[in-house]
């Protein structure tokens, strides 16, 4: 689906996929408890009558044999509804949701957006899709971006009426970082169904994505993380404090860009997070895990008055999945206090978003 700049997004049903294709016909009726409920009804019914014939014609000749293929065949009904329970559970919505940035290549985007939906139709059952092509000014893409996770709520609600029997709905998302961490926030935690965000996965071989977070709290032990001690940054202002986490395995050179970021925006206090590896475990243990740490690095950070209620800033690297949970986990509850930065090679920089100029 092609956008115009700063067009509105649109939620698409791109359709059924492919998922399921491989059982068809009979086989399929084993699998989903038709062929089981109807053998069974036809056995428990023949069976049943001739048990209470024999019963009103107190012939006893057979009597037990009748009431135990009627046992039987109602047995069989009862596996085919919990078969079918089964198979409705198995049921998935994906939504594929794209923010392009032509500053970062309109052609790499449209790939992975269309990768996304690949993937999602040869997986669910129905895939729908939202996206937008980012304008490059600042208000009005904080604005497209709001735009584009209220479409994809509506998106969830549509999917739990579709299939009301699934435990889960798959998120796709495909976007810069710092926008990531906005669309997060504004779809927030709260939702009734399971949202497991799906990151790209590198390993040769392997399904090109994988479910890798999600959007509501997830109980983990897991500390992929080292959390480092608070620093101060000289010159900056005790009101601002800002998170930095290097999950690729740059060390000084991503501090140092991250500090000189913090004393051109005047941020005081800065907390970093860093991988003890340049690659993260490709894993929902491993994924919920770094989400799950940075929240709690930050609530239990012993930051002053100021920091905790002035406003805050995230230095983003890794996967866009991690960065739609933390902005879901983080920033649904006081959204207008926090910006997010990723870095824009094109300028050796930080970039922020919402920017400063955005309301």
């Amino acid at each position: 689906m092609t956008q115009q700049v700063g067009a509105s997004p649109r939620l698409t049903v791109v359709g059924s996929g492919n998922a399921g294709r491989g059982a068809s016909g009979f086989w399929e009726a084993f699998l989903d408890g038709t062929a089981a409920i109807t053998v069974g009804g036809v056995v428990a019914g023949g069976f049943g009558i001739e048990a209470l014939k024999s019963l009103m014609t107190d012939e006893a000749a057979g009597r037990w044999w009748f009431f135990l293929g009627c046992a039987v065949g109602v047995a069989l009904v009862v596996l085919g509804f919990r078969l079918r329970g089964r198979a409705r559970r198995r049921v998935r919505v994906g939504i594929v949701v794209t923010a392009m940035d032509a500053r970062r290549g309109l052609a790499r985007a449209r790939q992975l957006d269309q990768q996304a939906e690949t993937f999602s139709r040869d997986t669910s059952t129905v895939t729908l899709k939202t996206d937008v092509e980012l304008s490059g000014d600042g208000s009005q893409d904080r604005h497209l971006v709001d735009l584009l996770a209220d479409e994809t709520l509506v998106a969830t609600m549509m999917a739990e009426r579709l299939t009301p029997d699934a435990a889960r709905i798959n998120l796709i998302p495909t976007m810069p970082l710092n926008v990531a961490f906005w669309f997060g926030a504004r779809l927030g935690h709260t939702h009734a169904r399971e949202v497991a965000v799906h990151a790209i996965r590198q390993a040769d071989g392997a399904p090109p994505y994988f479910p890798a977070t999600s959007l509501r709290a997830v109980e983990s032990n897991v500390t992929p993380l080292n959390v480092e001690r608070l620093e101060a940054v000289d010159g900056g202002d005790p009101s601002k404090v800002a998170l930095a986490l290097d999950l690729q395995g740059f060390g000084d050179q991503f501090t140092d860009q991250v500090l000189a970021a913090c004393r051109q925006h005047r941020i005081g206090y800065l907390l970093r997070l860093r991988t003890f590896t340049p690659r993260l475990a490709e894993d929902g243990k491993t994924f919920n895990g770094v989400v799950e740490q940075t929240c709690h690095a930050w609530r239990t950070a012993a930051l002053p008055a100021a920091a905790r209620t002035g406003q805050h800033a995230i230095f983003l690297s890794g996967p866009v999945a991690i960065a739609v949970a933390l902005g879901a986990r983080l920033a649904a509850p006081e959204k207008n206090k926090w910006t997010a930065f990723t870095f824009d090679t094109s300028t050796s920089s930080y970039e922020p978003f919402p920017p400063p100029s955005a309301p």
